[in-house]
């Protein structure tokens, strides 16, 4: 699974260039470092030890490190890392390889002071042993006041950090609420739906009548192709009334969380499938059996029908095929909205379930709102939502949802984004 927008963080060579200008980092610096890097080999596996004891002597660190297979692989990546470090070759790849190191970071909550901490490391025990196979010595006093730098180093950035995730904070809040406002808003606008559904019902029932009729007394009176359009007219007209029959007929509770079977949801999504395809030969499968849930039955069923009419709007075939899959797994019920459209690129998926977030590149124009709809749903059912994609080959939305029934508190409580540890793949 992707982590977050930092994978969009790149640098290219002319900032890499300046970067270095700014650092006087020169290439006479970089051939004389790599000198060093015989020193360090010899000092390597001892000083890598020793790097480890101190950190599993930490709690705050050997928090990171409870799994021994874990600490060896990590130990051939340290020593790699240090390698690197005194190669002499610092391009565009290098930096590339620091930027992901900075990512691994972020996604397991490593703040910024450790990494400074662990550098502390390195240059207490490292940069004695270079001076002596340079045949000189470092002032202990030189080292002491490198433990201030990073110390000063480390509360600077502490502050930006602090204050920048506050701001992002605060933000976030302001942006959750206003999406409730909006949800609301929703919500009351399908009340009013609902009112101005008996004047719709009443409207197409009467052009549903004229066109039925039109085409059963001058049948033999119209051209093949406008009773073929009149024929396709009605049609459309009964589809529709469909749905709105549908709405109507929501009841009172709807929003109450209950014992509800996927099959008459699922049902209902097909019904929509004509006005979702427009016209275009797409095939839906679902699950030959009905699968008895706790949810919102009307909020369940809009996951299904944004899941599908998302695949729907996205594909890029003249026949499309779209599955709705479900598998149990110990604790949870796992439904999957499966498509073999263009599928979506790595950079975008971390992106998709965010408010407001579109896609400019493909034709269809919605709100953006649809999988961030999706995600609050099955969050607020106690459940999580990902997503498994290949560019070209299709995309997999899953969710899940508790076996057993979830108390609201419970539910409420639940803010998940990230998938379970089973249905982490990258791609299906």
């Amino acid at each position: 699974m992707n982590s977050s927008g930092s994978d969009d963080f790149k640098i290219d060579d002319t900032v890499l260039a300046e970067r270095k200008s700014f650092l006087n980092l020169v290439e006479k610096d970089e051939r004389v470092v790599a000198e060093l890097r015989t020193a360090f080999d010899r000092i390597a596996p001892q000083f890598i030890e020793n790097f480890y004891q101190h950190l599993l002597a930490h709690p705050a660190s050997a928090g990171y490190l409870q799994d021994p297979k874990l600490v060896e692989h990590l130990k051939q990546l340290q020593t790699q890392y240090f390698e690197e470090l005194v190669s002499g070759q610092y391009d565009a790849e290098y930096a590339e390889k620091r930027l992901r190191v900075g990512r691994m970071h972020q996604q397991i909550g490593l703040e910024p002071r450790w990494y400074l901490g662990a550098y502390n490391l390195y240059i207490q025990e490292c940069f004695p042993a270079f001076a002596a196979s340079l045949a000189s010595e470092v002032p202990p006093q030189l080292l002491s006041l490198l433990k201030v730098i990073l110390l000063d180093i480390g509360l600077t950035l502490e502050t930006y950090f602090a204050a920048s995730t506050e701001h992002l904070r605060q933000h976030n809040k302001e942006l959750e609420q206003a999406l409730h406002m909006y949800f609301q808003t929703e919500v009351k606008a399908r009340q009013y739906a609902k009112l101005a559904g008996h004047e719709i019902r009443g409207s197409l029932n009467a052009i549903s009548n004229v066109l039925e009729e039109v085409v059963d007394d001058f049948a033999g009176d119209i051209p093949v192709e406008a009773r073929d359009s009149l024929q396709g007219a009605y049609d459309r007209c009964s589809q529709v009334m469909h749905v709105v029959e549908t709405i109507l007929a929501e009841p009172e509770d709807a929003g109450t969380p209950q014992w509800a079977e996927t099959d008459g949801l699922l049902e209902e999504v097909r019904d929509r499938m004509a006005i979702y395809g427009e016209g275009r030969d797409i095939e839906l499968t679902t699950p030959h059996y009905s699968v008895r849930v706790w949810a919102d039955p009307i909020s369940l069923r809009e996951v299904f029908a944004n899941l599908v009419s998302n695949a729907v709007h996205h594909l890029d075939k003249p026949k499309g095929q779209i599955r709705v899959e479900h598998q149990l797994s110990a604790s949870t019920h796992i439904f999957s909205v499966v498509d073999d459209g263009p599928g979506i690129p790595r950079d975008q998926q971390s992106l998709i379930f965010q408010p407001f977030y579109r896609n400019e590149a493909q034709p269809h124009r919605g709100k953006g709102l649809g999988l961030y709809f999706v995600r609050r749903i099955v969050e607020q059912h106690g459940g999580q939502v990902w997503v498994e994609s290949v560019t070209g080959a299709g995309s997999r939305f899953s969710f899940s949802l508790p076996l057993n029934r979830l108390e609201p508190s419970v539910a409420d409580s639940k803010s998940v984004t990230t998938p379970e540890a089973n249905h982490r793949a990258e791609a299906s």
